[in-house]
């Protein structure tokens, strides 16, 4: 038997786990998109340890797991400072803050909290200016932007003051420490900002569903041809070509929804020709939030599928989308 991805014959000993088309972790829906026998369990276990367990954890769309109760909040794991998710406080005295989110058992919710950082002030009037403790610049710089002279001019969260002391005693600057110190910041109805950095890793993912559907609804035989290897090997192995293989595109996949306002909850997958009908791609859509545009054969000249699928969050079944003949 052959894996679809890594191209390998091995044992039919070596196929024993199931593969999701959308990972589990997106929904358990009653007539689910699977494969079997056609990726190998070391792919398998690749996937899931490398690649889907950060689209599920680290994006917005993991976010919007637990926002739909796909996943319970005490299942919520921080990512911290590492995240690919950065938070900043939009308003008020903290103003420009990072945060983070964290799983909080008093509550039972996910709340956020503002890491180790320290903000300077270039006058009396102006707001904070932020920075994580590794990312503080040097004393120079420090000198020339800020006012460090005046009172207050040196601000701190989610730290204790001995390691203020440290990291700035580090970068030359000496100040006495004057006010109250509260090892908790109340961060409840702090109104942030998130932005998400979707690098290869979360691309790879993305592509890896839309190839998994074109598997599923073309056949192991049609996707071990040489014309999807790129695709295949970005996927598994990371290799880049001269062209993207994933772009996030301006527009719904649906044609009767908005560009911006509310949407059908549910995911979405197609398969058909690109626009120019030279290129053979998909369009993937978690939660109808983000359209990510997959290329799954560049300048393709073999036989095509049109296909569609709607995993309705509502009822938990996926339905069937009809082409636009």
């Amino acid at each position: 038997m052959k894996c679809i991805y890594c191209l390998k014959d091995k044992l039919i000993g070596c196929f024993r786990k199931t593969e999701h088309v959308l990972p589990q972790s997106f929904g358990k829906f009653k007539n689910n998109l699977t494969l079997n026998n056609i990726v190998c369990d070391e792919c398998n276990e690749y996937f899931g340890n490398n690649i889907e367990i950060l689209l599920g954890r680290d994006t917005l769309e993991g976010r919007e797991r637990f926002i739909h109760k796909i996943k319970k909040l005490k299942e919520f794991k921080s990512q911290g400072k590492k995240s690919r998710l950065s938070i900043k406080v939009n308003e008020g005295p903290f103003k420009g803050a990072y945060a983070y989110r964290e799983y909080s058992e008093n509550e039972n919710d996910i709340i956020i909290k503002p890491l180790p950082q320290i903000g300077f002030k270039k006058d009396d009037d102006a707001e904070y200016v932020y920075f994580l403790l590794d990312e503080i610049p040097n004393r120079e710089y420090l000198e020339k932007n800020f006012n460090l002279k005046t009172p207050k001019s040196v601000a701190s969260l989610g730290c204790q003051p001995n390691l203020v002391q440290k990291c700035l005693t580090e970068k030359g600057i000496s100040f006495n420490f004057d006010g109250e110190f509260s090892p908790e910041v109340d961060a409840l109805g702090w109104n942030c900002e998130v932005t998400a950095h979707i690098d290869q890793i979360i691309l790879r993912s993305i592509a890896k569903i839309a190839f998994n559907y074109l598997t599923f609804c073309a056949g192991s035989e049609f996707v071990f041809h040489r014309s999807f290897n790129l695709i295949r090997r970005y996927i598994r192995f990371g290799e880049k070509q001269s062209y993207p293989f994933v772009v996030i595109i301006d527009k719904p996949i649906l044609g009767d929804e908005p560009i911006e306002g509310p949407r059908r909850l549910g995911h979405l997958i197609i398969i058909d020709l690109s626009l120019s009908k030279t290129s053979f791609i998909s369009e993937v859509s978690l939660f109808n939030h983000t359209t990510y545009s997959v290329v799954l054969a560049k300048d393709y000249k073999g036989e095509i599928y049109r296909r569609g699928n709607f995993f309705n969050i509502a009822d938990n079944k996926i339905y069937k989308l009809l082409p636009n003949e």
